[in-house]
Formats: C-alpha cells, structure tokens, sequence
C-alpha cells in the first residue's frame, strides 16, 4: 500500500556515517571539521548545548564564505560545507511533491555532477534509506540492493514491496532484507499470497514504527501466523492492514497512535476486540473501510449482551469508508465505538481506484475554525461542506436526516448543514430535529422543496398535494434554540417537482423557531419571495428575534407598488441588518423612505391636519449592496437623508465597487454614513 508520510531529516551524526566500508580518507571534510575548528577540539553529540554549538561554527562558517565571496574568492556553491551540501541533498531527494516516493533520479543526478557530490552523495546513508520494490523494477533493483544496503550503513530503512511478482524473486529479496529487519522502520508489503509473508516470522523489528499489509488474492483474506515477528513490535504506532484477519492477529494494538482496517478480514468478538485495544490510551485516529452488516455480526458474534461499546479516550479522528452510503449499518458500526474526544468524524464514498475522488457523505467537526472568507456558495467540489466555522457541526450529503442525527449525540450538535437530504417521513424527521436540543445553526442546502414537502407527506409520483395534509404539519416541527436558518432553492429541481406549484412556504411554515434571530434565502424567484413574506407576516409575533435578513441571487424585477412590498416591514418588523447579493435592491430601498399616512376627514368633511411619517424598520442599523448595477443612488439617498433626518440614521453602509464609479455619490455618501466594503457572505 502505497505510503503518504515522509522519513524523517537525517540526524547530524548519522547523515554523514564515516563507519561504511571504502569511507572516505581520514583527511576527508568530515573527519577534520567535525574534530577541529580553530585549534579547539568539537564533540558532535546529542545534548541541545552540542547541536547549539555546532549551529554556531555553521553559521560562522557561512559568514566566513559571504565574506569570502563579496571579495571574489571562488564559487560559492564550492565552499558550502559538506553537513549542509548533505541536508540540500536530502531535500531534493526526499521531495515527495511528484508522489510519495523519493526522487531517485536527482541521486543519480548528484552522483554525476562532480566528484565532491559523487563522494558526497555515496556516503550520505540517508539517500539510500528508502527501498522501494515492484514488478516493473525488482528484476533490475534485485542486482544493486546488496548496494543499497551497503551505503545506508545503520540509518533506519524504509521498505516497501509490492509484490506483483514471480514468487521465484521473493526469495531473492527477502533473504538480503531480513538481516536488516533491526534497521525496519516502516515495511509496507502488497502480497498476492502468503509466501512473502511468512518471512516475518520471528523477525526482530526492534524500531519499526509502521507497518502496512495488504494482501489480495481470490481468497480475499488471509491470517498473520502468530509468531509474525514475535508477537513484539515495541515501536508501533501505525498499523494499517487490509484482508487480513484481526482475531488471529497477535501484534499488540494498545501502543498505536494510527490504526487503519480495510477490506474482507474476519473481526474478533467486541470482548475480544477490547481486550485487543486495551482501553488505547494513545489511538488518535481510526480509519475503517470494511463491510459494515459483516463486521457488526461479528462483533456481536457471542450471546453476551452485556457489551454494546469499545471506549477509545484518546481518539480524535475518526474515517470511515462506504459503499453503501449511509445506511443503518453503517451508523451502527460507527456507534459501536464511544469517542469522549472527537474532534472529526468524516464518512466518505468508497471508490474503486487512487484516481477518484471519494466524495464526503457525512462530516462532524467539534472544534470551529472559521476561515477567513465564509460565504454562500457552491465549492470546486460539489461533495464538500461550506461552514466549517462553526464548533459541533454536522454536515450530510444526500442522505437521510434521520439516520444522521444518529450518527453522533444529538444533543451534542449546534450546527447542522443538509445538502440535498432525504427526509424519510414526517414522524422520523420530526423526531431527528426533536433529539436537536442545542441547534443553533440549520442550513438546507441545494434543496427542491417540492420534493421535501413530498418526502414528508410520503406522496411521492402525485402532481399535487392534499391541502389538508400540508395544513396538519404546519408549524408542528420546533426547534426552540435555532438562531440561524439558511435555504437555498434548487430552482431547476424544485420547477421539476409538482409544477406549477410552489410549495417553498410552506415547507418554511413546517418549522417553529421562536428565537431565530437570522434568516438567509438563496435563489428564490418572485412568487416564493411573495409567499415566504406572507408567511413571516402572518407570524410575525413570534419572530420578535429575527433581526437579520439576507437575500441571495434573486434576480427577478420586484415591483415596489405591489401589496406585499409596502407591507414587507410587517414580514420582518424587527430587522437591525439587511443584506442584499445580487437582488434588485430598489424595491428595499424603497421600503426605507418614510411613509405619509392619508389624511383623516372628519364627519362633518373637515379634513384633519396628517399624522407625522412613520419610519419603515426604525431600528435598522445596516444596509449591505452588491452584485445589482442598477440601483439607484438617488433613492438611496433619499433614504439616507430622510432616516438621518428623522433622527434614526444608518449607522453602517456595506457597498461594493459599482458604487464608487460615481465620485460626487460616493463623496456624499461617505460624509454621511460610515461606508465599508461589501463582501459576499451569509450572515
């Protein structure tokens, strides 16, 4: 299995080893500079004073060389001394941005350049550390690995086989690896069958750090033979096997800080399975891609219920791969392990090859990490979550919302992001967003709501819904700690589903969220922008929290002499923010310019002296524009002048650069309101 971490930097001493057979002369670079400089005697050892030392003849030496290059005395390149030739060296070869395997043709590079990086590169242990076998190279590697040995000296081997091979070669290759097996520090064998294999037994791997083995066959799995090394492997900390049987196994897992398990090997017992993890005090990360039905039955294999869970403390990563999506299974699998310190939990596609790209079905992350940018809008990959910001957050893709609030503690959860989810009848959806005790955060994202509407009523193949049925479920979902609602349209989906109807509203109308305090709406066209204010007018007595609004990428030309427009302040009364991307903002400047009530006329015909202007939203406190050339600048400021004339000016103006085209506007607005640049965002 191909391997994805990089050797470590070669220790100071061992990267330049003298004790290797046709060493260089006792005159060498190496010999002198690391015995004396300027007459006192240099002791190259462990201790942080000794490494502090040696930084400082490096460092005078390197301004020695300026200074002898400032006065035109040879190549610089010529007198850098060997220990830092050696680390550049290192880093070119060790330069896994092509792959995750070393360059070996800047090693032959270097070992023709000149004669100093020949000697250099030959006796630089680190360069020859890596040993890298397949099919398409054994035959010719088999005759220079002897070689290879040879020059690494006692610097730790990195081994990886892929044995595609004539069994005939396996010989050949182990019998000049396994004397060296006390230099292991990371193996990963790919095998076909067992013969390679069974050279690990009783093999001393006093410092391997990590193992991988995968084998595939028609057999499809295979077991380690107990003695596989002894059964002692001090230095563990990755294990990663694929077919192989885990309750054979007689490596110790309590020491691991990474364990991977893949593909068709046979579980142990749970009991078993513990006694194997041994309460895994350092565990940190945990991938699994198994199948999840068979690993469940084996698991629970005895009749002793008393079991249900393996506790893992120190877990923080947790990786599961499916080819079944999410199903009960799969939640059931990841349920079986209690894991007090998630921090990430990510559910992925299984795919077939290295060269796709398994999508993410499910996601938690517990800690926030905001970025620095956050916005409403579709990723390079359509598989990814948007707000990642948020701490305790959940993220489902496709899947359904029942099942994935099953996945973690509900009660756990403040954030949930559903893009295109499957809601699987309204008593089961009803009951997962119930078990949401503490959500704070709720997004449908890429949402028809025809066809949620239809999910929930279980109506799906009928052109229309019953009246009645919908009126039922109206307001019937609550969810008493939600702050923020975000919806955006599928616009293409949801004119697919039971057109001509829109029931956009009144898949809003199923939700009571007595303290939302933010409202986002993404791709709605006129007729569901219509219907959801009249929604929110109809109910608006219990929103008195909701006090910002922001609308994306409505693009249709909203008139501002229709009912629902002069009424829209008592759709959302209470609103301090008002945002506004890419929507035709006129029609909400227009609801900011004060309202004359028409004068009263008594019964005798005497007309009454007007009533003063009433001021739309007098608590609002902020105004966002972008993405609309056609606003008018005018109109708003004419609301700018009126507000601050009535004694409740804007105190933030957020525009982007179609208004700074217009100096004497943009002059004018600035001396009144503090202006900033606007940002596409979604809150």
């Amino acid at each position: 299995m191909k391997e994805y971490t990089s050797p470590v930097a070669t220790p100071f001493v061992i990267s330049n080893a003298l004790n290797t057979p046709n060493r260089l002369g006792s005159t060498d670079y190496f010999t002198l500079s690391r015995t004396y400089y300027g007459g006192a005697r240099l002791d190259v050892g462990t201790s942080e004073s000794d490494s502090h030392d040696t930084e400082e003849v490096l460092l005078h030496k390197l301004h020695a060389l300026e200074d002898a290059q400032a006065r035109g005395s040879g190549s610089l390149i010529d007198s850098i001394p060997n220990e830092l030739l050696a680390l550049i060296f290192e880093c070119g070869y060790f330069d896994f941005g092509e792959g995750q395997y070393p360059d070996t043709e800047f090693r032959s590079l270097m070992l023709q350049t000149s004669r100093r990086c020949r000697q250099l590169t030959l006796h630089t242990p680190s360069l020859w550390s890596v040993i890298y076998l397949s099919q398409s190279n054994v035959a010719d590697e088999l005759d220079h690995l002897a070689f290879y040995l040879e020059r690494s000296a006692q610097y730790p081997l990195d081994i990886r086989l892929s044995c595609f091979w004539n069994d005939d070669l396996t010989d050949p290759v182990m019998r000049q690896l396994v004397p060296h097996s006390k230099r292991w520090r990371r193996l990963s064998i790919i095998a076909m069958n067992t013969h390679i294999l069974s050279y690990l037994k009783n093999t001393p791997v006093p410092i391997l750090d990590n193992l991988d083995i995968s084998f595939f066959s028609h057999e499809r799995r295979t077991s380690l033979l107990p003695s596989v090394f002894s059964g002692e492997v001090p230095r563990l900390t990755h294990l990663c096997v694929r077919n192989i049987d885990l309750d054979t196994l007689n490596l110790p897992l309590n020491g691991l800080k990474t364990l991977e398990i893949r593909g068709y090997g046979t579980w142990p017992t749970l009991a078993r399975l513990t006694e194997m993890l041994s309460g895994s005090s350092t565990l940190e990360r945990f991938i699994l891609h198994v199948k999840p039905g068979q690993v469940t039955q084996q698991l629970s294999a005895e009749d002793d219920r008393s079991q249900t869970h393996i506790i893992l403390p120190a877990l923080r990563s947790f990786e599961v791969y499916s080819s079944e999506w999410l199903s009960p299974a799969i939640v059931s699998l990841i349920r079986v392990f209690v894991c007090p310190n998630l921090e990430s939990l990510v559910l992925r596609e299984g795919v077939g090859s290295a060269s796709e790209t398994a999508r993410t079905i499910l996601s938690y992350t517990r800690a926030a990490h905001m970025h620095k940018d956050v916005r409403l809008y579709h990723p390079s990959s359509m598989g990814e979550s948007l707000f990642t910001g948020f701490p305790n957050r959940l993220y489902v893709q496709s899947a359904s919302v029942a099942l994935a609030s099953r996945v973690m503690s509900a009660a756990t959860l403040t954030s949930l992001e559903l893009r295109k989810p499957y809601l699987p009848g309204f008593n089961a959806t009803k009951a997962a967003f119930s078990s949401l005790k503490n959500l704070k955060h709720l997004f449908f994202l890429n949402v028809a709501p025809n066809g949620l509407m239809s999910q929930l009523l279980d109506t799906d193949g009928t052109d229309h819904l019953n009246p009645g049925q919908v009126d039922a479920i109206k307001e019937s979902i609550c969810i008493p700690s939600l702050e923020t609602l975000v919806l955006e349209i599928d616009r293409a989906g949801n004119r697919a589903l039971l057109s001509p109807y829109d029931y956009t509203a009144q898949f809003v109308n199923i939700f009571s969220l007595p303290f939302l305090r933010s409202l986002v709406l993404k791709n709605l066209d006129a007729y569901s922008w219509i219907t959801i204010a009249k929604a929110f007018t109809e109910r608006a007595s219990q929103y008195t929290q909701l006090t910002s609004l922001k609308l994306i990428n409505m693009t249709d030309i909203l008139p501002v002499d229709h009912v629902v427009y002069n009424d829209i302040m008592r759709s959302f009364p209470h609103l301090r923010r008002l945002l506004l991307d890419s929507v035709g903002s006129n029609a909400f400047i227009h609801q900011l310019l004060p309202r004359v009530a028409p004068a009263l006329t008594t019964e005798s015909g005497e007309i009454l002296p007007s009533p003063s202007p009433s001021l739309p939203w007098p608590d609002l406190e902020a105004l966002s524009m972008c993405g609309d050339s056609n606003v008018s600048k005018p109109l708003l400021h004419r609301a700018i002048a009126a507000r601050e004339e009535m004694g409740r000016p804007l105190k933030v103006l957020y525009l982007d650069d179609n208004f700074a085209k217009n100096e004497d506007s943009w002059n004018w607005l600035n001396e009144r309101v503090q202006v900033r640049k606007a940002e596409p965002g979604f809150l």
